[in-house]
């Protein structure tokens, strides 16, 4: 599997190129690898008229998996995706986040936003109010021991740069999703080119898992706005 070397963190991802498509880079949430794309079939849908870019972020599957505290941040992980396209040679590319790869993509946007030609969030908050470290959560840091396990992680506020943005936003939630509805609805009406659903009766982690409830949605906006943007 190749990989890039960023930070002194090696970084895993595949390609997936069988058409003539534009670039769309697929970040997948907390304690899921990129393998979770292609499980739950996103990747059929989506390579038919994408050339796919997969990442593991760090701390996730094949990607190195530090147990340092200190090598874990929202802004790390950001620097890690640029860090991939600058290696591909890829300049600007479509981005589909959900959960943590949601707030990856709001700070990319935030301070690469030339980066982005459309950007797709799904269960994913603008404002945290983290009351412990996320990434203590990571399955692997649960057993043995962990460095720095007291640092607190900078919360993330990027609300301030949403009627700024110049590219075409999707956002989506399920409205059982307690850690992020209603808060997405109410944060999207600040984007002036904002397309947003929400799924009813569905959770955090059952709004991906749907993929068939979410994927018409991310085809219909990357339709619309791929030859524009």
């Amino acid at each position: 599997m190749p990989y890039i070397t960023n930070d002194g963190i090696k970084i895993c991802y595949e390609i997936i190129d069988e058409c003539d498509g534009e670039y769309l880079l697929l970040h997948t949430g907390l304690n899921s690898t990129k393998e979770a794309w292609i499980e739950s079939s996103y990747t059929d849908e989506l390579k038919m008229n994408f050339k796919l870019v997969l990442i593991d972020p760090r701390g996730h599957g094949q990607s190195d998996k530090p147990r340092d505290l200190r090598k874990y941040s929202f802004k790390k992980m950001v620097e890690d995706v640029i860090a991939l396209l600058d290696s591909l040679k890829i300049d600007k590319i479509h981005f589909f986040g959900y959960s943590l790869g949601g707030l990856v993509g709001w700070l990319v946007a935030k301070y690469h936003p030339e980066r982005i030609k459309t950007f797709i969030a799904g269960g994913s908050r603008v404002i945290t109010n983290f009351t412990s470290n996320p990434f203590l959560r990571l399955e692997f840091l649960k057993e043995g021991p962990v460095e720095n396990k007291d640092l607190d992680l900078e919360q993330l506020n990027v609300e301030d740069i949403l009627p700024k943005l110049e590219f075409p936003v999707l956002t989506f939630v399920g409205d059982k999703d307690n850690s992020c509805y209603p808060h997405v609805e109410e944060f999207s009406k600040l984007i002036p080119d904002c397309t947003s659903f929400t799924l009813e009766g569905l959770d955090h982690p059952q709004a991906i898992i749907q993929k068939d409830k979410v994927i018409p949605h991310v085809i219909a906006f990357l339709e619309k706005n791929t030859h524009t943007s």
